[in-house]
């Protein structure tokens, strides 16, 4: 019996993803060569927003006309916030986030008894699911589910309905697989979560913990963390993360907007003057940390000066790298509803401004570590015969480093910028 998965969204998703993979090897089933070859087709959905739910619709269509035979399996953030609207396209199982451990039992079920299965539990009182995943992993780096869940309820986000409360996995657990990770011979742990610096909210602990059990195996070079929610990083926080000496000073700060206004409206529980005080703050901990955030342009009621308002606020930070996106209405939601929805065009025009204006940031700010030492972990060789990598503050770099093969650490000097790389002539290799 063959399976097919297929993933939308998130880190977290495709962490879950590669999960489910070694479920169902561990039930006896192969993994498909492609959707046309998969007796079961698993569809991991995003609901971050309505374009979401789309691709997630448009992807169980293709499945029925490629593949008709095959036994269709809905799960993931769209059917556990919208379970009705989810249940309507007529998949065989649908389930959500509750219980992934129990979806090949649920295909081995529906195969015997072809009765559709309908299994959504209720994320509000779920406990942390510790799942381990093998495959399904991003080059040199390991993606490590620690946390669950968000109790942050932004006006624009369904997120809180489709992961419910924060919970954490153990500090134990953290560790076991993060030696788990390094003995396959992965050199970076990334921690990731659906609201990370929510970390141990529920324990007592908090992310800083999470760092320094992730760190603890000797074989792991570098722990990493993926995106973080600036008013919840304590100083008790960053001490820990600066005492760690794996730890990379990169910190993904998610902003949205560099706006007052704009804040309040999406329920953001901080404001930019306090945004700026976080990465203040980061600064007086690392030399030479860098940011990268997320950005959302057009949301209701922006008006210009709100924009340019927020836009000078994103120069002064001095971003690495933004994701910026044109605001997407989701049914559901506050701002769905909202006063002063903005024109697609006006929202599109607003991101390519955004874009223009902070992509001569990003450059300066890869400019700014000309002369500095750097260590990159390689992780592919390109056509001419240099390699790619990304030095622990996220700069993507070119390395010129003979004898040198994927995966090798190699320490050297940035001598240039050429064309979003950091280029580097390597000193040694570990």
């Amino acid at each position: 019996m063959k399976f097919f998965i297929e993933t939308f969204g998130c880190k977290v998703n495709f962490y879950e993803s590669a999960a489910l993979q070694k479920l169902f090897l561990s039930k006896g089933f192969t993994a498909a060569d492609s959707l046309s070859d998969a007796d079961v087709v698993v569809i991991n959905c995003c609901t971050v927003t309505g374009n979401a739910d789309r691709k997630d619709r448009a992807f169980f269509n293709r499945v029925k006309r490629e593949n008709p035979r095959a036994t269709v399996v809905l799960t993931g953030c769209w059917p556990q916030a919208y379970p009705e609207a989810a249940g309507k396209l007529g998949a065989d199982i649908v389930t959500g986030n509750g219980n992934r451990s129990a979806i090949p039992d649920l295909v081995l079920s529906y195969l015997r008894d072809r009765q559709p299965v309908v299994d959504i539990l209720d994320v509000s009182k779920a406990a942390f699911e510790c799942l381990e995943a093998d495959e399904l992993l991003e080059h040199n780096r390991a993606f490590l589910k620690i946390e669950d869940g968000c109790e942050k309820y932004c006006t624009y986000c369904a997120i809180p309905k489709a992961r419910g409360k924060v919970r954490s996995m153990p500090l134990a657990e953290i560790t076991r697989q993060s030696l788990s990770f390094a003995e396959k011979g992965y050199h970076e742990i990334v921690l990731a979560g659906i609201n990370l610096a929510a970390y141990g909210s529920d324990t007592g602990c908090d992310l800083g913990d999470a760092v320094i059990a992730a760190a603890e195996p000797e074989s792991v070079i570098r722990v990493r963390l993926s995106s973080l929610e600036c008013d919840i990083i304590t100083d008790e926080m960053l001490d820990k993360f600066a005492s760690c000496n794996k730890f990379c000073p990169q910190f993904h700060l998610s902003l949205q907007s560099g706006c007052d206004r704009t804040l309040k409206r999406m329920n953001r529980h901080y404001t930019a003057g306090q945004y700026r005080e976080a990465c203040d703050r980061i600064r007086e901990r690392f030399d030479s940390p860098t940011f990268t955030t997320d950005i959302i342009c057009g949301f209701p009621g922006e008006t210009e000066e709100d924009f340019l308002e927020s836009l000078e606020f994103c120069r002064s930070i001095g971003f690495l790298r933004t994701h910026i996106f044109p605001y997407s209405k989701r049914s559901g939601t506050m701002a769905y509803s909202m006063p002063g929805q903005l024109t697609r065009a006006e929202k599109q025009s607003r991101a390519s401004r955004m874009k223009k204006a902070l992509d001569p940031i990003s450059s300066s700010v890869m400019e700014s570590f000309v002369g500095k030492k750097v260590r990159v972990i390689l992780e592919q060789q390109l056509p001419d015969g240099s390699f790619s990598g990304y030095t622990d503050r996220y700069i993507p770099a070119k390395v010129t480093a003979e004898g040198s093969c994927r995966n090798d650490i190699v320490i050297g000097t940035v001598s240039s910028v050429e064309k979003g790389y950091a280029l580097i002539e390597a000193d040694n290799k570990q």
